[in-house]
């Protein structure tokens, strides 16, 4: 979805920011001028190289390095994509106005993430759920906050899509390499939900398999 509503330009300079060794990046390069990605970590940016030369991506070009300090120029990118990684980041602010700082005028983000349910109780459960799974994830954001933070870099929604995404357990688990022992105490956690919270995370236990949904929101977001 965040590539379809991003729409690269043939000829456009492309920054990802997405992380995941530039599943987003490879993806965009065959439309795009040329995709810089930074990875958080330098093992990230050798796969990625690595996965391009595979597919055959000449341009795509990966660093690593802090979000917070994007190292290019002002105004050189038409196309900013941060995919499901802003729950992760500890200076989130600092990182959307180093985004403002390297769109053109007419550039634009695309920004996509997990939106929290708005339920105070919920969303402490999803926060302990995803720790437990990710010692990263910082926090899940509403839609109005993600927005909040937007309009706080200079940046002005243009365009939203919200979707519910299913997810299995077991893969849920097995994608973050979790312990055999810390998905049981995870899956605890799921059982322990009240009946309320599982409603809303439309939890579905069924012979021992778990099963819940989520929302994502993709944001495009210009320069004011």
């Amino acid at each position: 979805m965040a590539v379809e509503l991003a729409s690269p330009e043939r000829g456009e300079r492309v920054l990802d920011l997405s992380g995941r060794a530039g599943a987003v990046a490879l993806q965009v390069a065959a439309t795009a001028a040329s995709v810089e990605s930074i990875q958080p970590e330098e093992e990230l940016a050798a796969e990625g190289r690595r996965l391009a030369v595979v597919m055959n991506r000449e341009n795509v070009y990966f660093h690593s390095g802090p979000l917070h300090a994007i190292p290019f120029d002002r105004a050189q990118f038409g196309l900013v994509l941060w995919c499901l990684g802003l729950a992760h980041e500890p200076r989130p602010l600092a990182t959307l106005a180093e985004i403002r700082r390297v769109l053109t005028p007419s550039g634009r983000l695309v920004l996509q993430e997990v939106t929290a349910f708005g339920h105070p109780s919920l969303d402490l459960k999803v926060w302990e759920l995803e720790r437990r799974r990710n010692p990263r994830h910082i926090v899940y954001y509403t839609r109005a906050q993600l927005e909040v933070l937007l309009n706080l870099s200079g940046l002005r929604v243009e365009r939203e899509e919200t979707t519910a995404v299913t997810q299995g357990f077991d893969y849920w688990v097995d994608t973050a390499s979790v312990s055999s022992e810390e998905a049981a105490g995870i899956k605890r956690i799921f059982f322990d939900l009240s009946l309320p919270d599982q409603d809303l995370l439309d939890l579905v236990l069924d012979d021992g398999g778990i099963s819940f949904t989520y929302r994502v929101t993709t944001l495009t977001a210009r320069p004011e």
